[in-house]
């Protein structure tokens, strides 16, 4: 038999949801509910977990859209900042994560699609 009710756990995963959605990061959830709740840490955690996958099933593609930009808006922000300051290493890393959020996908798959002979890539008789 279950320690904790259905019903306790479903408030307990309402809670974390609330403290996610807020902004709260994931240490800061998972020891406010343990301390709110008094359960365990793995409990905690399998909580926040939940809260995170259900903000994950509620964004649709326009949601996604807006964090794609406003993430690349950050990276390139981040990258001018560090090259004013000479920290050319932060630099070289926001702009390699600009090209992992935006470009790789996109060249890989052409990469992909260049790799495969299609039939205009055929010259002459195929029959040996």
């Amino acid at each position: 038999m279950a320690r904790t009710s259905r019903a306790e756990r479903n408030r307990r995963r309402e809670s974390a949801l609330t403290l996610v959605s807020e902004g709260t990061g994931f240490s800061d959830v998972v020891t406010a509910q343990m301390a709110q709740w008094g359960c365990s840490r793995s409990s905690a955690q399998r909580d926040c977990r939940w809260a995170h996958n259900q903000l994950q099933l509620g964004m649709d593609s326009h949601d996604a859209q807006h964090l794609m930009v406003h993430m690349a808006t950050s990276l390139q922000r981040i990258a001018l900042k560090a090259e004013q300051d000479k920290q050319y290493g932060a630099a070289v890393g926001a702009q390699k994560m600009l090209y992992e959020l935006l470009l790789r996908r996109r060249l890989d798959d052409e990469a992909e699609k260049a790799k495969k002979p299609g039939w205009g890539y055929r010259r002459g008789n195929t029959r040996p």
